[in-house]
C-alpha cells in the first residue's frame, strides 16, 4: 500500500515538474507567449492551463463516477463475488487460465466503455488485481496485462472504439484530403493488433510471467517463494 501512494506521488511530483520547467522553457526560447499559458479571449479563460483542465473535465467527471460506483459494489460484496467466481471457473485452476480470465475481462469491461480505458482499468483493475494476487502473479505483471490488453485490439473495433471516432473526425474538414472512414482508420492501428499478439503469446507460453516474492520481488516460479520463505 505505501509502495503505492509513494509511487503515485512520485508521478504527480513528475507531472508537475515537468509542466513547470516545460513551460519556463518554452517562455525563455520564445516559444511560447504568456498568452499561450492563460489569458483572457472574448470574455472567457484561455490558454493551455484552462484548455487542459477543460479537456480532460469530462474524462475526470467519469473515473471520480466509476470510483464512486466500484466502491457501492465493493462495499456489497459484488466484486469479491466476480472474482470467487472466475477463480472457482475452469480458466481459475491454472495461471494461464487466471490470465486469459484477464484478457477477457478487462477486454470486455474496454468494450462497454467505448475504449475509455481510464475508466475501464478503473472498473475491472481491482478484480484483476486480486486475481493476480491469488494466483501469485507479480504485481508488474499484473499491470502489465490489464494495462496491455486495455489498449490492445478492443481499440482497433469500429463503431465502439473512441479512438477510431476520433481518428475519422480528425481527418474531416481539410480540402487537399479525403475523409477517413472509421474502417480505414481501424486498419491502420497496428500497434494495437500487434500488442494484442505480443501479449497473447506472453500468456499462452508463460514468456515473461513472474511471481510474487515473499519480500514483493520477482521470482521466475511459485516454488521459488516457496523455498525462500522456508530458508527465512
Amino acid at each position: 500500500m505505501y509502495r503505492s501512494i509513494e509511487f503515485h506521488s512520485q508521478i504527480y511530483k513528475a507531472i508537475t515538474i515537468g509542466i513547470v520547467l516545460g513551460t519556463i522553457t518554452g517562455l525563455a526560447f520564445y516559444l511560447l507567449t504568456f498568452d499561450n499559458v492563460i489569458s483572457v479571449a472574448d470574455g472567457a479563460p484561455a490558454g493551455f492551463l484552462t484548455g487542459g483542465i477543460s479537456s480532460m473535465m469530462a474524462t475526470v467527471t467519469l473515473v471520480i463516477s466509476v470510483y464512486g460506483i466500484m466502491g457501492v459494489l465493493n462495499g456489497a460484496g459484488v466484486l469479491e463475488k466476480v472474482t470467487n467466481g472466475i477463480l472457482n471457473s475452469k480458466m481459475g485452476r491454472s495461471v494461464r487460465g487466471a490470465e486469459f480470465a484477464m484478457m477477457l475481462g478487462i477486454s470486455f469491461t474496454t468494450l462497454i466503455f467505448g475504449g475509455v480505458t481510464s475508466a475501464s482499468m478503473t472498473t475491472f483493475g481491482k478484480v484483476q488485481n486480486e486475481i493476480g494476487k491469488r494466483v501469485g502473479l507479480h504485481p508488474y505483471r499484473r499491470a502489465n496485462l490489464l494495462d496491455g490488453f486495455a489498449n490492445a485490439i478492443v481499440l482497433v473495433i469500429p463503431f465502439l472504439s473512441v479512438f477510431v471516432f476520433l481518428g475519422a473526425l480528425l481527418s474531416e474538414g481539410y480540402d487537399f484530403i479525403t475523409p477517413l472512414t472509421l474502417t480505414q482508420v481501424s486498419s491502420g492501428m497496428i500497434y494495437c493488433m500487434v500488442l494484442f499478439l505480443v501479449l497473447l503469446f506472453s500468456v499462452i507460453t508463460g514468456w515473461g510471467r513472474q511471481f510474487e516474492g515473499s519480500e514483493g520481488q520477482p521470482v521466475n516460479n511459485p516454488q521459488e517463494q516457496t523455498n525462500h520463505s522456508a530458508v527465512m
